[in-house]
């Protein structure tokens, strides 16, 4: 990887600022706080951030829908769907007489808490008996949110004689430490459980509340057979969000200022609505069968938390819908464009990165501390 001054100012101003999440994730922090919480905001349609004007000329984009705004309808108007129901008896009914039910879940979690979404239990006692600290390591791991999930769900919806785990299929893996409020993933029973959307929602909350676990399933809807998160999802939507500290009288420390993002806007929209290979913004051995990906929707604003509390917290928000992520790609692009920006390159400096595939080209990924999973469209 190619270094300069650019590069050790990010370190400075993010990369190594990872372990000193309060200070510069906190609206992240208490977006994702209030899906996991429950807060008084998501059960209503009350938005937790509102966009603010970066500059003179900007209006702040306050009242005016833009496209790919939909998508982002968690953020900036947002609902949630609550139920109360009592405990419910489950039937196992025979083979012949069974009618399998798809459920479409709405998760959020925070990523602080979990090793990232995938069960990686397997991977972790695969040489457990080797080893005294293999088994030590499997014990104190933390937990993953698809492995939390098949805990709670699989002596519920599983058949009683399967020891494995139920399978749960999810619209995108995210690594640890990356949040999601509207996370989304499919599950199936062929057991009879009566107003099964309400039962599942609120058993898998009422043991997350109990355990601590970190997780809350904001919607559940059944679906039709064909229903994949993945595979049938037509586009995924991230932010980034950096609390902006450019509210002090210290001009000696570096940190993320607000003149950064007319230049950072202008360098995101210039991906936009463009099929472009982002091998040079990926991490690790290519999995997928293409690198190309379209950006529907690729902005920068400034955001100003209005969930709650006194201090009206403003941050730099990455905006981004695409069809598809590519591994550490948000965080990857959110660390080459901030570079990028301080480093006063042209607006298209990014679609020239893009275009080398030279993965030395571009900067170190930012943090998971302020990455969110908002939704997938299928």
């Amino acid at each position: 990887m190619k270094r300069d001054e650019c590069d050790e100012w990010l370190d400075q101003v993010l990369i190594e600022r990872s372990g000193d999440a309060p200070a510069i994730f906190s609206v992240a922090s208490s977006v994702v706080e209030d899906y996991v919480s429950n807060n008084a905001n998501t059960s209503s349609s009350s938005p937790l951030l509102r966009r603010v004007p970066y500059c003179k000329d900007d209006s702040g984009d306050n009242t005016e829908t833009q496209s790919g705004d939909e998508q982002f309808e968690p953020l900036f108007g947002i609902y949630s769907n609550k139920y109360d129901v009592s405990p419910t008896k489950i039937t196992r009914t025979s083979k012949k007489n069974r009618k399998r039910t798809d459920l479409k879940l709405s998760v959020a979690y925070r990523g602080e808490q979990f090793c990232g979404w995938e069960d990686q239990r397997h991977e972790l006692y695969r040489h457990a008996n080797s080893s005294s600290s293999s088994s030590d390591n499997a014990k104190q791991a933390l937990p993953s949110v698809q492995g939390s999930l098949a805990d709670i769900l699989g002596p519920v919806i599983g058949k009683a004689s399967n020891t494995k785990p139920i399978e749960i299929k999810v619209a995108g893996r995210t690594d640890r430490g990356v949040s999601a409020i509207g996370q989304v993933c499919r599950i199936r029973t062929w057991n009879d459980i009566p107003n099964v959307e309400a039962y599942i929602q609120e058993l898998v909350n009422r043991e997350a509340t109990e355990n601590d676990l970190g997780l809350r399933i904001t919607n559940v809807e059944q679906v039709g057979p064909d229903f994949h998160p993945s595979f049938g999802a037509k586009s995924r939507s991230y932010v980034y969000l950096i609390d902006l500290e450019d509210n002090t009288d210290d001009n000696d420390t570096p940190r993320i200022t607000r003149d950064l993002v007319p230049r950072l806007d202008r360098m995101l929209r210039e991906l936009e609505g463009k099929e472009l290979d982002f091998f040079a913004l990926s991490h690790g051995k290519v999995k997928t069968q293409t690198t190309l990906c379209t950006l529907h929707h690729s902005k920068v604003s400034i955001v100003q938390y209005i969930g709650g509390g006194d201090h009206q917290r403003q941050a730099l928000c990455f905006e981004l819908v695409g069809n598809r992520f590519l591994r550490r790609m948000v965080r990857l692009l959110v660390g080459t464009a901030l570079r990028e920006a301080y480093r006063g390159s042209d607006d298209e400096s990014l679609k020239h990165i893009l275009l080398s595939k030279d993965r030395r080209e571009r900067s170190r990924a930012a943090p998971p501390d302020g990455l969110l999973f908002v939704r997938a469209e299928a």
